[in-house]
Order: structure tokens, then C-alpha cells, then sequence
């Protein structure tokens, strides 16, 4: 894959942001924010209301929970 150095170095920083020990996991990151902003699009103003709803009730449900 070719990449360009200034996309490389942005990554190295967006992976540098994220705490992830290299730029493919990085890169992982960033495709599946893509994808998730992606199918978020799609939902109608009736899902993201109910989507919303359902956050505000996880939040005050309990501890705060983390992936890494």
C-alpha cells in the first residue's frame, strides 16, 4: 500500500492520540468511526431520538465502562 508521508505522520499522531501501540490499529480506529458515522446517517430522526434515549438510560445506570 503507498501511502503519503503526511497521511503516515497523521496517523502516527491519531494513534498516538488514541493510546494504540501502531498505525494499523490505528487505522482500525479510524475506519470504524468512518463506518459508525456512516450507519448513523442512515437512521431516522425517530431512531436517533430512541438511540438517545437508550444512552441517557446507560449512562445513569451504572460505572463508567472502557474498551482498552
Amino acid at each position: 500500500m503507498k501511502i503519503s508521508t503526511a497521511h503516515r505522520d497523521a496517523l502516527a499522531r491519531i494513534a498516538s492520540t488514541l493510546g494504540v501501540a501502531t498505525l494499523d490499529e490505528a487505522l482500525g480506529d479510524v475506519i470504524f468511526l468512518y463506518e459508525s458515522m456512516r450507519a448513523v446517517e442512515q437512521l431516522s430522526a425517530q431512531e436517533i431520538a430512541e438511540w438517545r434515549r437508550e444512552a441517557h438510560e446507560w449512562a445513569e445506570a451504572g460505572p463508567e465502562v472502557s474498551d482498552r
